[in-house]
């Protein structure tokens, strides 16, 4: 049986290139959520540290998630996105245990 993740991606944008950031990460997640098994999806903006920003999607499962993660929404973001403007990126899977 498959269960729905969680996914939290938490990235830090270089300084000045949010505008860019923000720009191609909203057209991500257009894209995403229209993606098969895609649950939510949705990007946030940290209010206490300029350019740390969270991703909190929902998947229908991990095989799914997987697939968008080398899907074209993600290739095409990484395209267009100015290279050097990610300066870090975390990615945690979740399964909810209680």
């Amino acid at each position: 049986m498959t269960s729905s993740i969680k996914v939290v991606a938490r990235v830090m944008i270089t300084p000045g290139r949010e505008e860019a950031f923000e720009k191609h990460a909203a057209e991500l997640s257009i894209a995403t959520r229209a993606e098969e098994g895609c649950l939510s999806y949705h990007l946030h903006r940290n209010l206490n540290q300029t350019g740390v920003y969270v991703f909190v999607e929902e998947w229908a499962s991990r095989q799914i998630w997987e697939r968008h993660m080398s899907g074209e929404a993600i290739r095409v973001f990484n395209a267009h996105l100015p290279p050097g403007t990610i300066a870090h990126i975390e990615i945690h899977p979740l399964e909810q245990i209680a």
